[in-house]
């Protein structure tokens, strides 16, 4: 078996600790030794104290700020079975019924 190959995994058990993340957005980085997914669910704008450089005083400014939910740590063969994973899924998703391209 080649490491494109797909994965047929038909018997699965689950620890108490499992728990599935609903993401909104994701990024991926490689680090010297692994790629890390890191999920997104929640996006707000929240008010953080501002040092200014020029000034003694604080000001409160808006900024947005992501929530991250959860990051997946991946080692380089598994980040290549994600992708074919993902390229199949999102054929099928292309060539379903009632199908509109999200971007």
């Amino acid at each position: 078996m080649t490491e494109d190959e797909e994965i047929k995994i038909k018997n699965i058990k689950r620890p108490v600790t499992f728990h599935k993340i609903y993401a909104t957005n994701v990024t991926g980085d490689w680090t010297d030794y692994d790629f890390r997914l890191e999920f997104f669910n929640e996006k707000m704008k929240i008010k953080e104290d501002v040092e200014l450089v020029d000034e003694e005083e604080n000001e409160e400014e808006e900024q947005w700020f992501y929530f991250s939910e959860a990051m997946v740590i991946l080692a380089p063969k598994a980040v290549r079975r994600l992708k074919n994973v993902i390229d199949k899924a999102v054929k099928e998703y292309d060539d379903g019924p009632n199908v509109e391209n999200v971007e």
